[in-house]
């Protein structure tokens, strides 16, 4: 039974769900295959919380005789967890689900799933990459319910978000809350520079999905405070992103940072070499209480909808004390 309860909001999202939306015009389909060789888990079919999944986007912009006014961005995706037992490895991931009203001249109000105004995530696309952010490790997630803003301040770019705190659950426990904000240089130009703040208590989450409601890896939310900096830049040849955050979780001091250059060969157009080296801890006083992770990605652009991955991490530094070396495969599919 507890099967059948966990399988048949998937079954009704590819069956019911996914052709109605996908007779519109602005309906994109996507395809996520990724497995590999860990050291400590052998043949895996992802990395954290990024699996195996079908799913599609639905974009859409709606206009009126003084242009734009009301943007609509769904994207979900049924995905299957290779690291769970068959009762909870499927469900469904609900990426964005948003409005945003446009009100003048560089106003804009969001309403739903999206990312919080915090560091490198809400300013680049890793929807569909090996190579992450440092949400994951900082926030916890990567999008969270609730409502933003973003607008001018000046010559500079400015947004903030009031959410709830849960990620990709839909739910407010134990007092959780997420505030964040962040200002940034201009997007036009090979450099912007971005200052972001958060507080707020944030849940954590045991699946990386929407439906059925994900279990809570504690009953307790997390006391989080962060000041984050971001940077991408063009660097002669080389594209490069890096950002640091230093704050506290429930007292103990957190901090780490992520650079990541990105060449992409001349003669091959379709062809990046990536490597980032990431940092975080949890508990700046505890050495036991970091990760340093070194990773070499390759992307391969097969044509216009379709990529192909394959990337090395590895571990020299973890908190689980299992320093591990992992090469995944992944094939990526995002197009009409």
């Amino acid at each position: 039974m507890a099967i059948k309860r966990r399988f048949v909001p998937v079954l009704a999202f590819a069956l019911i769900i996914l052709p109605r939306i996908g007779e519109a015009d602005d309906f994109y389909k996507e395809m996520m295959l990724t497995g590999g060789y860990s050291d400590k888990d052998n043949w895996v079919g992802q990395r954290g919380m990024r699996m195996n999944s079908v799913g599609f986007e639905y974009y859409k912009k709606f206009s009126n005789e003084f242009g734009d006014f009301l943007t609509l961005d769904l994207q979900m995706r049924a995905a299957y967890d290779s690291t769970a037992d068959s009762e909870n490895a499927f469900g469904v991931e609900i990426h964005n689900a948003w409005l945003e009203h446009k009100f003048g001249l560089g106003q804009f109000v969001k309403l739903g799933h999206f990312a919080p105004a915090f560091g490198l995530e809400p300013a680049v696309d890793t929807h569909g990459t090996l190579l992450q952010t440092l949400a994951f490790q900082n926030i916890g997630f990567k999008k969270d319910w609730g409502i933003g803003y973003r607008g001018l301040l000046g010559k500079y770019d400015y947004e903030f978000a009031a959410q709830l705190g849960s990620g990709m659950g839909i739910r407010r426990e134990d007092g959780s809350f997420l505030l964040t904000s962040r200002i940034s240089t201009p997007k036009s130009g090979d450099t912007q520079i971005g200052l972001s703040f958060l507080y707020g208590q944030t849940l954590e989450s045991s699946q990386p999905w929407t439906i059925p409601s994900p279990d809570l890896a504690t009953d307790k939310s997390t006391r989080k405070k962060r000041i984050g900096l971001d940077l991408q830049k063009q660097l002669g040849i080389f594209d490069f992103k890096a950002e640091v955050a230093a704050g506290d979780n429930d007292g103990k001091t957190a901090a780490g940072g992520l650079t990541e250059f990105g060449y992409t060969v001349p003669e091959n157009q379709n062809l990046k070499v990536k490597m980032q080296v990431s940092y975080w801890s949890n508990d700046w006083g505890e050495k036991d209480a970091r990760d340093l992770t070194i990773s070499p990605v390759v992307e391969y652009k097969i044509n216009t909808s379709s990529t192909i991955s394959i990337g090395y991490f590895h571990d020299i530094y973890s908190s689980s004390g299992e320093e591990d070396r992992m090469v995944l495969l992944q094939f990526y599919y995002f197009g009409l």
